[in-house]
């Protein structure tokens, strides 16, 4: 693994635990989160720190990867405990659910992302590249290797899928879910 691969958080070889292969990433946005000095700064320093640097980490990971649900769920459990000043080993009140924090500022939350429905939504964007840029590398290099007579809306799991594979299937079923078939304009 290259300095860079560690830097962007990619995992060294993927294997049976995805728990264990991504929690350089959880590890990193504790070393950073727990570093801030919450007492000095505002709740407005909080969030734009949140939104800038915690929840910016793991982005690249998240649009080639599912990570475990587990695994956004710490991330989000951490984020949420620095944003109501909650230490170690104490006890704060959380006085808003984090699905409420999480929902726009228009819709009276605070804008913050949901980790797992933003690695969906990362995933759905590289899967929307496989059915409308047919003339791309990628497409070329996956249609070959996961569904060389058909497309990737009818393609299937076959033996020994890579974990970008299944990841992208993943986020195919969110694209299924939300399209609907118009005829004409």
């Amino acid at each position: 693994m290259t300095q860079c691969d560690r830097y962007l958080g990619l995992p060294m070889a993927i294997g049976n635990s995805k728990v264990n292969t991504f929690k350089d990433i959880q590890e990193k946005i504790t070393k950073r989160v727990m570093g801030w000095k919450e007492k000095f700064i505002s709740k407005a320093g909080r969030e734009i720190l949140i939104k800038t640097v915690a929840q910016a980490i793991p982005t690249y990971s998240m649009s080639l990867f599912k990570l475990p649900r587990s695994l956004c769920d710490n991330i989000n459990s951490l984020v949420a405990k620095y944003w109501w000043g909650q230490h170690q080993d104490e006890r704060k009140i959380h006085w808003i659910n984090w699905k409420k924090l999480c929902t726009q500022k228009k819709n009276g939350g605070m804008g913050f992302r949901d980790l797992h429905s933003f690695n969906l939504a990362m995933l759905s964007k590289q899967a929307w590249r496989l059915i409308e840029d047919t003339h791309s590398l990628f497409y070329k290099v996956y249609k070959a290797r996961y569904f060389p007579n058909g497309s990737f809306m009818m393609a299937e799991v076959r033996s020994s899928p890579s974990f970008v594979w299944r990841s992208l299937l993943a986020a195919r079923d969110i694209l299924v879910a939300g399209s609907y078939w118009r005829w004409g304009w």
